[in-house]
């Protein structure tokens, strides 16, 4: 069945839209692949011609993603660039899709909800560079979600404001290793701000995002601010409470915020050398041992 759903999204593609593509099924997660001789423009930016063929290829793999009897949860769409070896990817819920069709999600929401990401690959001769498309994960599409949700959050400007918001440098990754499941975000803060603030604007962000899609399979949220030396850490059952307004902000802050790393490792960690004045006043700063 896998191959029959293939062939239909090529089919359509190339007969509706004029667009050569690969189309790969992995587990629960269909995508289609197109290639074009560069993304950006003269100006650097993703073109016009980019945004409107990944529309359509979206299209024809949600359109034969929905109307198949194969057992379905995502849909992927893969943009490679044949000069530079990089690629964009996008990646949407089904279910979002089914909300999004029956008016059960607004359009921004929709948007916020597709996840966008990029990387490079292998080029081979022609087009013949491996397209090996990754079954997509919950619990994976959350987490990714949940920081591009952050980065645009912090990047915002409203006209109302007399300067823009913090901006940030967040990432994230689901954790098994460690024998439980924990959803971890680590940050760090470019402008000056409340750091409990920040970090509760953070935390409501992931907690919209789990409750949102009723994801309770993790055992807890860690939320990493190396700048301000905090950590919170907060349990699933907390969560679940703040979810039913058991409790609140302040409670959360006052049982699960705690004393963390130091400045240098968040340097470390995002790849920026830490000038020797700033390793000297952080080294000068008491601070608890790391959880």
């Amino acid at each position: 069945m896998s191959n029959s759903v293939t062939k239909s999204i090529e089919a359509i593609n190339r007969k509706e839209y004029k667009i050569d593509s690969t189309a790969r099924v992995a587990g629960k997660t269909v995508g289609a692949l197109i290639y074009f001789d560069s993304i950006v423009d003269a100006k650097g930016q993703v073109s016009k011609e980019i945004h409107e063929a990944m529309g359509k290829v979206m299209q024809s793999v949600t359109r034969v993603a929905l109307s198949t009897d194969l057992a379905l949860d995502f849909c992927t769409v893969v943009i490679r660039d044949r000069r530079q070896g990089n690629e964009l990817l996008i990646t949407r819920s089904l279910d979002d899709t089914k909300r999004a069709n029956a008016e059960a999600v607004g359009i921004e929401e929709s948007i916020n909800r597709t996840v966008f990401g990029q990387g490079k690959y292998k080029p081979g001769p022609g087009d013949s560079g491996a397209f090996v498309l990754k079954e997509v994960k919950l619990e994976n599409f959350l987490t990714e979600q949940i920081v591009q949700r952050i980065r645009f959050g912090f990047s915002k400007e409203s006209a109302a404001e007399e300067t823009p918001r913090n901006s940030i440098l967040v990432d994230g990754l689901f954790d098994r290793e460690s024998g439980t499941r924990s959803f971890r975000f680590s940050m760090i803060s470019i402008k000056s701000g409340d750091p409990k603030k920040m970090m509760l604007t953070v935390f409501n962000i992931i907690n919209d995002v789990l409750k949102g899609y009723s994801f309770n399979g993790f055992d807890k949220v860690e939320i990493q601010d190396y700048l301000n030396r905090k950590k919170l850490i907060v349990d699933r059952q907390t969560i679940l409470d703040y979810q039913q307004k058991k409790v609140t902000e302040a409670q959360i802050l006052d049982k699960c915020l705690v004393e963390s790393q130091s400045i240098q490792e968040a340097f470390k960690l995002f790849g920026f050398s830490l000038p020797q004045e700033v390793k000297d006043k952080d080294a000068a700063v008491p601070r608890s041992a790391a959880p």
